[in-house]
């Protein structure tokens, strides 16, 4: 079966609106857009699809409300009380709109720490799983009025994937205002991408960086959000949100937009967290020998193995795992805080003792603990 063909088995469906989908040119939702998705939606939970909505669009609407600029949009402080106002006006469209079609709809507002412990991100999950049991479909946003650069998600292109690894959607949906990836043509066109298997440096070389209206996303930050698909197992598909039927129409094989296709085998669900979930503390480099151990033969992380140490973290923190070209590799949980293995980093194990005065763990991060991306 060829990747489209494999959409129709999608059983968990994460679909991720812009701000520029889901309000117009002056702030107001955008009927003309929302009410065809939201029908599109209502058919395919009908026909036993789970759909979990992550949707923008709270600053614009604050934005549109606070129509003598008040609250003022320069600073963070503003843009968060712009959030707050406009959050409010976000759900009671969501919720109108649904009503109108027999659905009850959740809020649920997340910022990057919800997700950073394994405990919260498994509440998260228990919480949304609670949620589609009960046929109520969640409306997920950034906690935008909250939210502070260190606990952001930096877009709703990451949250939609990072939700998808939370509910282990098959796929993530991204509908914006482009019918995909664009290629330049050499005659100064473009075409759309139909296919991408495996985000590289030449994928991001076909992206001109931009935002779109209203939002702080780009097609940059789509690409890293299709990495993030592919590290806890799904597939992710960028289309236009106008196209008619785009939803049943993607779930039918149909080849619109771009689909970055998931790889083969999909991480145990520790490994997801790790993958998606979890937020690095530091990055340990490491050789050309422990580089091909990890990717290549499944092993554990040794002290052996590591050149360098960047950051400060402690013992069973998340670090990430990157090749001495700085390729990223993966991540996992450490066996030693960064001031015990700047002293055994490039040390047979069996140093270990004399050097710290004890031995605590073979390895500085197992196997068991680590997530190591298929392309590394």
């Amino acid at each position: 079966m060829n990747a489209r063909a494999s959409l129709a088995q999608t059983r968990t469906l994460v679909v991720k609106l812009g701000t520029s989908v889901c309000l117009n040119a002056k702030g107001a939702p955008n009927g003309e857009v929302l009410l065809p998705l939201a029908r599109e939606i209502v058919e395919l939970r009908r026909g036993g699809v789970q759909v979990v909505v992550v949707s923008s669009g709270a600053v614009g609407m604050g934005r549109a409300l606070d129509l003598h600029g008040h609250i003022g949009n320069q600073k963070l402080a503003q843009k968060q009380a712009l959030a707050a106002l406009g959050q409010v006006e976000l759900m009671n469209v969501y919720r109108r709109i649904f009503e109108l079609l027999g659905v009850l709809v959740a809020q649920v507002l997340l910022t990057r720490r919800d997700l950073d412990s394994r405990e919260r991100y498994l509440n998260a999950r228990n919480t949304l799983l609670t949620l589609l049991r009960a046929e109520v479909l969640p409306v997920i946003n950034e906690n935008d009025s909250v939210a502070t650069d260190e606990i952001r998600f930096g877009d709703n292109d990451i949250l939609a994937c990072l939700v998808g690894s939370v509910v282990e959607a098959d796929l993530v949906v991204n509908l914006t205002q482009t019918e995909g990836l664009l290629a330049r043509q050499e005659d100064g066109g473009y075409r759309v991408v139909a296919q991408v298997e495996g985000v590289d440096e030449e994928t991001f070389g076909l992206v001109e960086e931009g935002t779109s209206r209203g939002g702080t996303g780009g097609m940059r930050s789509k690409l890293l959000a299709a990495q993030a698909a592919a590290d806890y197992g799904g597939a992710m598909v960028i289309a236009r949100a106008h196209e008619p039927n785009v939803l049943q129409r993607l779930l039918a094989g149909e080849p619109l937009g771009t689909l970055f296709v998931p790889p083969a085998r999909r991480p145990r669900s520790r490994k997801r967290w790790l993958a998606a979930g979890a937020v690095c503390k530091g990055t340990l480099v490491v050789d050309a020998g422990a580089r091909k151990a990890l990717v290549h033969g499944g092993r554990s992380l040794l002290p052996v193995g590591v050149k360098a140490i960047e950051g400060e973290f402690t013992v069973g923190d998340v670090v990430a795992i990157a090749a001495l070209d700085g390729a990223p590799l993966g991540r996992g949980l450490t066996n030693y805080n960064s001031e015990d293995l700047a002293r055994i980093k490039g040390q047979p194990t069996q140093e270990i003792e004399e050097i710290l005065g004890f031995r605590g763990y073979d390895e500085v991060i197992h196997r068991d603990n680590l997530f190591i991306r298929k392309d590394g």
